[in-house]
């Protein structure tokens, strides 16, 4: 199996990609990637990242994995953590490491 990496992902930022949820998909918008660094000794192991997505404030979505649909060499299964909302939006992440 081929882990994934930031660069499967940087063609969907700032785009919508379709979450497989009950009742009904929902979209989400994929804001942006943050990459972090490789820990030192550790060099057969894939950068670290995390993806920060951004919904309407009408779409809550539990912490746990969804079916994601990005397109290219999809679907994946992502686990995400909501963040804290802001006034208009609630904030997901999925980190990878």
């Amino acid at each position: 199996m081929r882990l994934l990496t930031p660069e499967d992902f940087e063609p969907w930022v700032g785009k919508k990609v379709r979450l497989n949820t009950v009742p009904a998909p929902v979209e989400i918008t994929l804001a942006r990637i943050e990459r972090r660094p490789v820990l030192r000794g550790l060099p057969d192991h894939r950068e670290p990242f995390s993806l920060f997505f951004e919904a309407p404030a009408n779409v809550v979505l539990m912490d746990t994995t969804y079916e994601f649909d990005c397109g290219k060499g999809g679907p994946h299964e992502i686990c995400i953590a909501q963040l804290q909302p802001s006034a208009d939006k609630r904030h997901y992440q999925a980190a990878f490491s």
